[in-house]
């Protein structure tokens, strides 16, 4: 019966993310535009409110994470998985209606404080899925967000397109509100509530681990991955018209090239994570910013949009087993007790490296230029793979599959 129960909850909580991710990313590529809907600002204001709307979000995602990780191990995952998928039908309301930016940014807050559907979904799936198999059902979970995100922009310029700014967040909404009733009704856990007088601090959770350092360092590495990731994907329009000289299609490529880490990812996660559980997720996780190092190299030098898309194709296979296998790793040394705890701890390092990576793009790339900006990409992929070997336990890495 729990076979059954944590795959039907995978394949729910997979179209849950899917949709929560979709609904995050249709956002992005047509809010500048929307901005400049609400008042006369210039193109440099554009972009700074733009950067100071999105970077809200994660601000306070990170200090409200470990509140919430708290409450879930108090009250469980689902309650969680409610509280995310209605908090951003919600928020994607108040920008459909929205009359001003301030109302915008408000809203921006607010899906901060109510996010982490992804999260804990990640968190539950771990708590359920067997020791055997939980970088599969981690790897496979991480091809529905990765999927959503890939999607995401072009349906969300295809719905612009045919229904409007306003239109398009209020879809976004209504399949947010999608989410919500699917998890209310289908989704399933048999919790037991860890009592309120042995709920734990950040220091004593941490300390009523085995291995509290190899906690702290896949949360540092966590960091780095989401870094990286968020570095080159705002500027990957600006990069290409630079090397390409305006071409008039600019959006167009722009798109696709964006695209090809996250095709690369949806086509590889399951795999890779079946890989994790079978020769162990530290030798996953090492070979992952491996070889995101060797594909972020030639791209310093790189001008030819050939060689350029190849190499933002492999990166893809790199992002595609990071976090599934620090995920696994986290799960493989907490005590399931303190499970929605310590991802909460990990979802704040998340939103931490999303706000590092935006500032380190956009900062470094204005004054140093593009190089540069992978220069230092290459640099924080290069101090994860140096940490990558202190996350390996005392535990057998590799894990015998069933003959059934």
């Amino acid at each position: 019966m729990k076979e059954k129960v944590w795959r039907r909850n995978l394949i729910i909580l997979w179209f849950g993310a899917f949709m929560s991710e979709g609904a995050i990313s249709i956002i992005v590529p047509i809010m500048p535009l929307f901005l400049r809907t609400l008042g006369n600002y210039s193109g440099k204001e554009v972009n700074l409110l733009t950067g100071l709307i999105f970077s809200i979000t994660f601000l306070v995602k990170a200090v409200i994470s470990p509140l919430w990780g708290k409450i879930s191990d108090q009250k469980g995952h689902k309650p969680m998985l409610l509280k995310a998928s209605g908090g951003l039908a919600f928020c994607c309301l108040l920008i459909a209606v929205a009359p001003n930016i301030l109302i915008i940014f408000i809203a921006r807050a607010i899906q901060g404080v109510f996010s982490g559907y992804i999260n804990n979904s990640e968190s539950m799936i771990a708590s359920q899925a067997p020791a055997s198999k939980s970088g599969l059902a981690l790897g496979t979970l991480a091809t529905g967000d990765t999927a959503g995100l890939l999607l995401g922009p072009i349906i969300g310029g295809v719905l612009a397109t045919f229904f409007g700014f306003r239109g398009t967040f209020l879809i976004a909404a209504l399949l947010m509100a999608t989410v919500f009733i699917l998890s209310l009704v289908l989704v399933k856990e048999d919790f037991h509530p860890v009592p309120k007088k042995s709920v734990l601090g950040i220091v004593e959770t941490l300390r009523a681990q085995k291995l509290p350092q190899v906690i702290i360092i896949v949360f540092i590495i966590t960091m780095l991955i989401q870094a990286t990731n968020n570095a080159v994907n705002p500027i990957i329009s600006m990069y290409l018209s630079k090397i390409l000289h305006n071409p008039s299609n600019l959006t167009l490529i722009s798109g696709l090239v964006s695209a090809l880490p996250g095709i690369a990812t949806v086509l590889s996660a399951t795999y890779l994570g079946h890989l994790g559980d079978r020769f162990g997720q530290t030798k996953l996780l090492g070979w992952a910013l491996f070889i995101g190092t060797i594909t972020y190299i030639p791209q310093i030098f790189i001008t030819n949009i050939w060689i350029f898309s190849i190499l933002r194709f492999l990166t893809g296979f790199s992002i595609a087993a990071l976090l599934p296998s620090a995920q696994a790793i986290l799960t493989q040394n907490t005590d399931h007790k303190s499970l929605g705890r310590i991802f909460s701890y990990n979802q704040t390092f998340q939103a931490l490296g999303n706000v590092f990576g935006m500032m380190l793009s956009s900062i470094v790339s204005a004054y140093l230029g593009y190089a540069s900006m992978f220069l230092f990409v290459v640099i924080l992929e290069l101090i994860g793979l140096l940490l990558a070997p202190f996350t390996r336990t005392n535990k057998h890495l590799k894990v015998k599959t069933s003959s059934r």
